[in-house]
């Protein structure tokens, strides 16, 4: 059976979070589409004859996936339009920022009906779930999205309120997230397994303390449903766990993406100690139903597509 859609993304089989990203496992049989790990794609041969969808991850701002997904969109006079407009607008003081990205918001549908016209044949490209993930090591004054965002036919980024669409990671759609869990943790740790928490963080209380690894996505789940409160320096542990109605407080954010999350965790700074401000940390009682909601109205517009 031929395929319908071949989708891009990080696929690391001991990431928990990258391999539940992936939107189209929520929608379609696995024989429907084709997965490409982004880390491969310079290894295999891209399909041109289906529709191609990016997404999720952290693949925005991000050194190792940008050149990349450039390559992957790559269409000459399509390139040197959207590239004419990316260069006015270089620039330098960052309280400009702000102005340029309404004024990238507003031209894109108007570059995007002229482009229609340029002879690019070719299946649409589609951004969906991806998420800005730059180093804040690297003192990131301001969170810019890269110019050949604007090659892909549709976009929608898990960032929230930046110049694109938001759709949240389609993760939300996974059935183990709309099971209710008993709460056997007051807290308890979840660490991302590339960025693991200072051990001076912990303190002396003993916490279950656990790591993003590993791919079950069920037993994952119900971990960070077994919490009250969850500490965590994952992406996808402070996200799942605003769905799962839990107070969420990030520690040492290291990456852009952290900022992102629609519905906010509590960021930690160096002067605070977690169980200080346990008591101020807010939930999310729906928004589980409305990221469910939002990753099936793409969904449409992508088939519509």
């Amino acid at each position: 059976m031929p395929i319908k859609y071949a989708v891009v993304h990080r696929s690391d089989p001991n990431n928990v979070g990258d391999l539940a990203a992936n939107p189209l496992q929520y929608f379609l049989n696995k024989d429907e589409y084709r997965v490409i790990d982004i880390m491969n794609c310079s290894l295999e041969q891209i399909p041109t004859d289906v529709p191609l969808i990016i997404g999720g991850g952290g693949l925005l701002g991000n050194e190792i996936f940008g050149d990349v997904i450039e390559q992957l969109l790559q269409a000459p006079d399509t390139a040197k339009v959207m590239q004419q407009w990316t260069d006015v607008w270089n620039i330098v003081q960052h309280t400009n920022a702000k102005p340029r990205d309404r004024f990238m918001a507003k031209l894109q549908p108007l570059v995007h009906d002229y482009l229609n016209e340029l002879d690019n044949t070719r299946q649409p490209r589609i951004l969906w779930g991806a998420g800005h993930n730059a180093d804040v090591a690297k003192r990131v004054k301001s969170i810019a999205y890269p110019g050949w965002m604007n090659y892909f036919d549709m976009v929608g980024i898990r960032d929230y309120k930046q110049p694109f669409k938001y759709v949240p990671c389609a993760s939300c759609m996974h059935p183990a997230l709309a099971k209710k869990y008993p709460i056997k943790n007051k807290v308890i740790w979840f660490e991302h397994k590339k960025q693991l928490i200072k051990a001076t963080n912990f303190g002396s209380d003993s916490i279950p303390r656990f790591i993003n690894s590993g791919g079950n996505m069920e037993q994952t789940i119900e971990l960070l449903g077994s919490a009250e409160t969850i500490i965590t320096n994952s992406y996808h542990g402070a996200y799942w766990g605003a769905l799962l109605g839990r107070k969420v407080i990030v520690t040492e954010p290291w990456s852009t993406k952290f900022y992102g999350l629609k519905h906010k965790p509590y960021i930690l700074t160096k002067l605070q100690v977690w169980n200080d401000i346990i008591d101020d940390v807010a939930t999310y009682p729906h928004a589980l139903e409305e990221c469910v909601q939002l990753t099936k109205n793409y969904w449409q517009e992508v088939q519509q597509l």
